[in-house]
């Protein structure tokens, strides 16, 4: 269990510090006490991290020994899923539902109703993606100023009366008004969902929280598609179907907005669930991410500094490349199916086995990602099934006979679906400083929109049945990410060597463990294999909550590969 005890006081219990560093565990002799508490990771410097909120709580158990056994850490983690993870998947889950009704609506008429004529639906399409990179600036620096706890709940409350309203439009300008501002409100819950699972969980453990909200692009196509089935046989004199829709998402969307004001937690150090003990324990879990918890400080400096970091443009481009097919399939997959022959009904059942891919994918994608340590080889294994679906698509012709495999080919696109959530959780865990976080999270999220706004342009209507200039454009797209991905992951090569030789200059170790990309065994054997072979050197971790960037900390390992237990050594070389 958690034990608070003095310098120098022994732990009651021999099971191990998961992820701390060896520094932070007692000593037995009156020096190293001493040297412990003078030397605490705990101390902030002068003038440095300051503003970093983790560092007042953390601050009061100065010259005190953390132990939390793998038992508490278990429990720990299962308290915060169990209060993090519900919310944030409705939210999700909302947002996309309410993202992508345009595309179910499609399959009922609106174009007809409203007067879509020429690129109109295109248009609409893309337009709540306009809105969302117009949105982006702003929403950097209102999610490093305000609490989460009562803007996400605002946002939420906003776009689904917004999508209410939607409703009441009977053409194309009332409709790209609706969707405009339906896109501005929902462009701060990407970024907003990834900085809470940075601010909540271990490095290790952030990938599978964010399939977890993330895989609601399968089951929006899963659940989504039955409610839209189902509405779609509701005849009334006064709304059409797609009406229907709109009214009835955008008020559930406002309910759950009001009530998330009573229920979305804050960070680990203002959150209502947690006791005092549990937050610095929440918040130790952390040290060895040195990505810090959170500042309500914007920094310029880390501004330019994420402006002037080759990484991030890498992750910006690849995520423009990445999600031009994923946009495309979003606004115009419906349309696709029903240019094999299919009736709208069908259609929307029909993205049903769609969806059940998407999440397969998903999580096979982090599974392989925690398993085997990487996120360049998931995105690479993504792009394959992905490249011979379009090639089915542009040769086989549209006749009643071709279905099957058209069908079976729509359904590889949904393998795809692991490369973008990869992509923003290999981002996620490679910058530090809470303004850089934010801002490069916010580039990224641009890059993920640009794409979104894009896709839909290259498809036009008229291109039916076969939309081979999509495709082929598509096609582009998949090679120019491969690229990318090869090209990020030399330059991250190069940071981590970079960083291992200042390092070596201070006279420290120029290999160190990265305990937060290993689990909580993982980490103890790597501590064990460093005392067998008489290792000197510490761990990382003492500049944690010093709010210092990735490019500052020279401790801060580029994680696309982890250390094997095998490999593991700290020895100078």
């Amino acid at each position: 269990m958690f034990r608070k005890n003095l310098a120098g006081g022994k732990p009651d219990t021999d099971v191990p510090v998961d992820s701390l560093p060896r520094s932070q565990v007692n000593s037995s002799s009156d020096m190293d006490k001493e040297k412990q508490v003078s030397n605490s990771p705990t101390t902030p410097r002068p003038g440095v991290g300051k503003h970093d909120e983790a560092l007042d709580l953390v601050s009061s158990y100065e010259g005190c020994s953390i132990h939390i056994s793998p038992e508490e850490n278990a429990r720990l983690l299962r308290k915060i899923d169990r209060n993090l993870m519900p919310i944030m998947f409705i939210i999700y889950f909302l947002q996309l539902a309410d993202k992508q009704i345009l595309s179910f609506a499609s399959v009922f008429g609106i174009s007809s109703d409203t007067d879509l004529v020429g690129e109109d639906y295109s248009i609409l399409g893309s337009m709540l993606y306009i809105a969302q990179v117009v949105a982006q600036p702003i929403s950097a620096y209102i999610l490093v100023r305000l609490r989460l706890s009562k803007y996400i709940p605002a946002i939420v409350t906003c776009w689904g009366a917004t999508l209410a309203c939607m409703a009441a439009a009977h053409n194309f300008r009332g409709l790209l008004a609706a969707r405009f501002f339906l896109g501005a409100c929902e462009a701060s819950i990407t970024p907003a969902f990834i900085l809470i699972t940075q601010f909540w969980y271990r490095r290790h453990e952030q990938g599978i929280r964010l399939a977890i909200w993330y895989s609601n692009y399968g089951w929006v196509n899963i659940f989504g598609s039955l409610i839209v089935y189902g509405l779609g046989h509701i005849k009334s004199n006064a709304l059409h179907s797609y009406q229907i829709m709109f009214l009835l998402l955008g008020v559930i969307t406002c309910l759950v907005g009001l009530l998330s004001f009573f229920i979305f937690p804050d960070n680990p150090v203002h959150c209502k669930f947690l006791t005092k003990e549990e937050k610095f324990m929440a918040i130790e879990r952390l040290r060895t991410n040195q990505q810090g918890v959170e500042t309500k400080e914007f920094k310029v400096s880390q501004v330019i500094e994420m402006l002037c970091d080759f990484k991030s443009w890498c992750w910006m481009l690849l995520a423009v490349a990445l999600n031009i097919p994923g946009g495309s399939i979003l606004a115009f997959g419906p349309l696709i199916i029903s240019g094999f022959g299919f009736d709208g009904y069908n259609v929307t059942l029909l993205l049903i086995p769609y969806g059940a891919m998407q999440i397969i994918s998903l999580f096979i994608g982090f599974w392989a990602s925690k398993r085997f340590g990487v996120k360049a080889p998931v995105i690479l294994g993504c792009l394959l099934p992905a490249v011979a679906a379009c090639v089915v698509l542009l040769r086989v012709g549209r006749d009643k006979k071709d279905q099957p495999a058209l069908v079976a080919a729509f359904y590889m696109l949904g393998l795809y679906n692991a490369a973008s959530p990869t992509l923003l959780n290999w981002q996620a865990s490679n910058v530090a400083g809470h303004t850089k976080k934010t801002t490069s999270t916010a580039l990224v999220t641009a890059g993920v929109i640009g794409g979104n706004i894009i896709g839909p342009l290259l498809f036009s209507p008229k291109d039916k049945p076969y939309y081979h200039r999509g495709i082929v454009a598509v096609l582009c797209c998949y090679a120019a990410s491969a690229v990318i991905v090869c090209i990020t992951v030399a330059y991250l090569w190069h940071l981590n060597e970079w960083n291992r030789k200042r390092r070596l200059a201070r006279g420290e170790a120029g290999k160190i463990v990265d305990y937060s990309m290993l689990s909580v065994e993982e980490a103890e054997k790597a501590r064990q294999d460093q005392d067998a072979s008489g290792a000197s050197a510490r761990g990382i971790g003492n500049h944690a909550f010093e709010d210092l960037t990735d490019l500052q900390n020279d401790e801060f390992i580029l994680a696309e590969h982890r250390y094997k237990i095998r490999r593991v050594n700290t020895e100078r070389y």
